[in-house]
């Protein structure tokens, strides 16, 4: 049963003994090669595009958006909208660079909800990873929106998806670029993927109000509480702060 599907969510997202072995592994190998990228400078196809690159990636305003933006908006505070924001147009750059085909609209939806379970309108049950959660409010949201069970369930499972330290695009490619973006947001994994350009036009339109503060203060929470999910593991095992702290990011 794979990590961060949503069969193995069901349970809770707690971790095995095994899991939590198999992610510290991993975590490791993820560490030492965030390290050597942001020393090194990436080959981008994306040093051609200008700050205009943004409009090419505006999401389709259709109900799906509205409704999702919208829900974002009313519920979550400004940082961590303006957060999933950024997952979005970080995400679409990466797709870019790659030549990667997405469904836009679900990429969108997905990174404007994949955060509701830190909030206080769906804290409970404490003891759950916060990404089920957040798939379950976002099923509810997203149904208002008359999405269909097929694009319901790609958003669930890409915000179930991406507390793990990869996603493969056989995954779902919404996934995987759902976790690439807020990986990059958060503690700068695929940093230099992103001419500098073009990450200053996405934090001035989208600042980060102190995110690295407020993300650390959430996730020191979510450790206490469900001590053996992945984000437990991430901030008592894996130096999950310290990342944020020296991520490439002015705050």
């Amino acid at each position: 049963m794979a990590i961060g599907s949503k069969a193995w969510i069901e349970r809770g997202g707690s971790l095995t003994l095994g899991e939590k072995w198999a992610i510290t592994l991993g975590g490791v190998r993820k560490q030492l090669t965030l390290r050597a990228s942001r020393h090194r400078k990436q080959r981008c196809v994306l040093d051609q595009l200008d700050a205009q690159a943004l409009d090419s990636i505006a999401p389709p305003w259709d109900a799906l958006a509205q409704i999702s933006s919208g829900a974002a908006a009313r519920l979550q505070p400004q940082w961590l909208t303006n957060h999933g924001w950024r997952t979005y147009a970080w995400g679409a750059l990466l797709a870019l660079n790659a030549d990667l085909q997405y469904d836009r609209g679900l990429l969108f939806a997905a990174c404007q909800l994949h955060d509701l379970g830190l909030t206080s309108h769906d804290a409970h049950p404490v003891t759950e990873c916060f990404t089920l959660r957040s798939a379950r409010l976002a099923r509810s949201i997203l149904k208002q929106a008359c999405a269909s069970a097929d694009e319901i369930s790609r958003v669930e499972e890409a915000i179930i998806l991406h507390m793990n330290l990869d996603v493969s695009i056989e995954q779902g490619v919404e996934a995987h670029l759902l976790q690439a973006g807020a990986g990059l947001d958060v503690v700068g994994l695929r940093f230099n993927e992103v001419p500098p350009t073009l990450r200053d036009a996405v934090l001035e339109k989208y600042p980060r109000l102190g995110f690295k503060g407020h993300i650390c203060r959430c996730m020191s929470h979510e450790a206490r509480a469900a001590p053996n999910s992945r984000a437990g593991l991430f901030v008592r095992r894996l130096g999950f702060l310290d990342l944020v702290a020296a991520s490439p990011f002015d705050d």
